[in-house]
C-alpha cells in the first residue's frame, strides 16, 4: 500500500508466514486482512 502526500511517500509492508505443510490460523489471516486494509473478499479477489 503506497501513499503519497507532497514529496513524501509513505509505504506499508505486510508480512505473511510462509511454513510449508502448515495452514495459517484464521486469527493471523483476518489479522493480516485487518492490517492490510481490504475487505475479505477484495482480499480473496488477489
Amino acid at each position: 500500500m503506497n501513499k503519497t502526500r507532497g514529496a513524501w511517500r509513505r509505504t506499508r509492508r505486510t508480512t505473511i508466514p510462509n511454513h510449508p505443510g502448515t495452514d495459517i490460523p484464521k486469527g493471523t489471516l483476518k489479522a493480516i486482512i485487518k492490517e492490510t486494509g481490504l475487505t475479505e473478499e477484495e482480499f480473496m479477489a488477489l
